[in-house]
Formats: structure tokens, sequence, C-alpha cells
């Protein structure tokens, strides 16, 4: 499976794990996936928030593009965001893509901040979801290793979000290289 992100810069998955299998590697998953990336791909809350307790540092969101598709009334259709989450200090992190379908699901998304990050936006409105995390994947982007100045293959994971029984938005992830690296150093400085 091939996808595009940031419109037109095509992501080559190598090697796609869909999560109920993840669940069941146990000591296998120790060799594959990196330990620094497994609690933020089976976190089922806030990713932000999340790193902000982990790290204690100030984690935000840069918005590169938004757009919305109009039905034939012209009415709001659907809405892509794309975003980096990154440091305090600008170290990019994670590209985050996401699809919502507002036409049915207006009332939950008028509560998103559009440069907030998506989770922290559900808490401060104490909104009712679930995530559903569909799969981890392994990959490569040209443009990405270009951006990012470093070659090296890329982790990600897809989930879908759910309000009322009904999906209203489906959220792709691709974690820098950076960040195994940026979850290491803190883990070293924690222990010492």
């Amino acid at each position: 499976m091939n996808f595009y992100i940031y419109t037109l810069h095509n992501f080559h998955c190598i090697c796609i794990l869909p999560v109920n299998k993840i669940k069941n590697m146990g000591d296998q998953l120790n060799i594959i996936i990196p330990e620094q990336l497994r609690i933020l791909f089976v976190n089922e809350g806030s990713l932000t928030y999340t790193m902000q307790h982990l790290t204690g540092k100030i984690i935000g969101i840069e918005i590169l593009q938004q757009k919305y598709e109009r039905n034939e009334y012209k009415k709001p259709k659907l809405y892509m965001r794309f975003a980096w989450i990154e440091t305090e200090i600008y170290t990019k992190l994670i590209f985050a893509r996401s699809l919502w379908n507002i036409l049915y699901n207006h009332a939950i998304y008028s509560k998103i901040k559009e440069n907030y990050p998506i989770g922290n936006s559900f808490i401060k409105y104490k909104s009712d979801i679930y995530k559903h995390i569909h799969e981890v994947y392994y990959g490569y982007c040209y443009k990405l290793e270009k951006y990012l100045e470093c070659k090296s293959k890329i982790w990600g994971r897809k989930y879908t979000l759910y309000y009322g029984n009904k999906s209203y938005a489906t959220i792709q992830e691709i974690f820098s290289p950076h960040m195994i690296s940026f979850l290491t150093n803190y883990n070293i400085l924690l222990n010492q």
C-alpha cells in the first residue's frame, strides 16, 4: 500500500502490521518496533498530551495545509489538515494528516481549534471519543527524508476517531526518525 502525504508526496509502505496482530506478537514486537515508539503506537489517548507527560516538554503543531471539499450544495463535506507535531524548539517529530467527514459531524468538528492539537481540543471540551487504531506501518518517503535531512525508514500508524458510534475522522501519523532519538535522549535524562 502506498499513499500520498501532503497532497502529492508518495509514502511507500514496506510492512503493514494490523493492530490485532500487534497485540498477539509478544516478544517478537520487541524486535520489530523500536521500544521508544511502542507506547505511542498503542496509545489510544491524545498523542500530544501523552508526549507532553512523557517528556515534560511543550508539544505543539504547525499547520502546513488545510482544505475543504464542498458538496453540490456548496456546504463543507470533507476537511483535510496536514500538520507537523513538534517541540517548542521546532524539532519536527510527527507528520499528521487527517481527513474529516464534516457534513454529518459538524458538532464535533466545530470543537477543534484550527491551530491546536486535535486530542488536546477533545480534552478541553471533554468530548467522549473513541480511537480505533487500524495499523502500524513501516516505509519511506523521499520528500520527508530530504526535508528532515535524515535518510532512514519511517514508522507510522493509521486510526479512526469515533464520536457517538459514528466515524468522523481518519488520521495518519508518520513518526520522524528524530522521534526515536528525542525519546531516547529524554529517557537518558530521566534515568540520571
